[in-house]
């Protein structure tokens, strides 16, 4: 799916003749904070290297991923985003089946269809408000499946502990399991990744984004995380210079960046429960999420794409529809938390839009 995601501000901008920037954009989930003081300060100071092949392996971020997480340097593969590493390692690992436990980011049944590989879907159910449903993703597990986790999950917000994660990955050492966190430094402190979890199972794979809680995703910079055989696997898969020069001064710099992190959590801990109690208010459904975005159900008779294109359209607006998530009906939308003034903006409109359909 190469269109259909959050954040296609560019494309929107061009079909309704407008600037990016005129739109505002509930649709991407990144950080409802600016990136990090200083960054933009250092990327113009290391412009000038763009004028030079940068570093083959990225070994520079990798020794800063190595002393922040404890893990070895050769167990980080910096990529050009974590989608790179999605495509690749269903065709990498040649599974048997691939699960996937959903609603979730549709590129993982994507990148199965890409490797010729049947996806199996372990759905979360609106009446338990979407908490995973671990044990019947246990019971269908067989040796030689790919199993995919987004936690916490996109677009649910829902979130495993870190320990309920451990305890599966080990039950089942002869399956591989890719867990994508890139929306976990919005949940918890690295206390709660799988990243330090010891010993790493060898049978483990973890995404993470800089994309999402540093707010730059026109940077393009993510990685996988494996050790043992795994990491012989995605070394075999690894391509030189896949990492742009600049992403590679930004990610040893953003590696650094735990206070901003906090004060991203801080700012949601505070922001979330203030716009579900207002979305709530106007007779909405809102499942509990622990990330920067909401998943909300619209009332009968009302779809999501109705109201994204009349917010869209009429005051430049731009949710996420989430009537192609596999699992989802299309009265879903999912919210992206902005700063307060926004957020505001927003509810008001979806009031008035509410009432005009109503």
């Amino acid at each position: 799916m190469i269109r259909g995601h959050g954040g296609e501000v560019y494309h929107l901008a061009r079909e309704m003749g407008l600037s990016p920037g005129e739109i505002l954009d509930f649709s991407s989930n990144v950080s409802p904070l600016p990136p990090p003081e200083g960054l933009y300060d250092l990327l113009q100071r290391h412009l000038s290297e763009i004028e030079h092949l940068p570093e083959a392996d990225s070994f520079t971020l990798r020794r800063a991923l190595a002393r922040r997480f404890g893990l070895s340097e050769e167990a980080f593969f910096p990529s050009s985003g974590t989608t790179e590493w999605i495509f690749a390692l269903p065709e990498a690992l040649n599974p048997q089946r691939v699960l996937i436990l959903g609603p979730t980011y549709a590129d993982y049944e994507d990148a199965a269809g890409r490797a010729g590989v049947r996806a199996h879907y372990i759905l979360a159910r609106k009446e338990e408000d979407f908490q995973p449903p671990l044990e019947e993703l246990e019971d269908l597990i067989a040796p030689g499946d790919l199993v995919f986790i987004c936690n916490p999950n996109n677009p649910t917000g829902a979130f495993l502990k870190r320990d309920t994660l451990y305890g599966l990955i080990s039950r089942h050492p002869e399956a591989v399991f890719v867990v994508d966190e890139s929306y976990l430094p919005f949940a918890a402190e690295d206390t709660e990744s799988l990243l330090s979890a010891r010993p790493f199972p060898e049978n483990l794979v973890v995404l993470f984004s800089f994309s999402k809680i540093y707010r730059i995703p026109g940077l393009r910079l993510g990685l996988a995380t494996a050790e043992g055989p795994l990491s012989e696997v995605l070394r075999g898969r690894e391509l030189p210079w896949a990492v742009n020069r600049l992403a590679q001064v930004a990610g040893e710099f953003l590696v650094g960046q735990r206070e901003h992190e906090a004060r991203v959590r801080k700012f949601l801990a505070e922001e979330r429960p203030r716009v579900s109690l207002r979305l709530s208010a106007l007779g909405l459904s809102v499942f509990p999420s622990r990330t920067n975005f909401l998943l909300v159900e619209l009332p009968e008779g009302i779809s999501g794409k109705e109201i994204r294109d009349r917010l869209l359209t009429e005051v430049r607006l731009l949710i996420r529809a989430c009537g192609n998530f596999r699992g989802l009906s299309d009265r879903f939308i999912r919210l992206a938390l902005r700063l307060p003034e926004e957020n505001d903006k927003l509810l008001y409109t979806l009031e008035q839009v509410l009432k005009d359909l109503s």
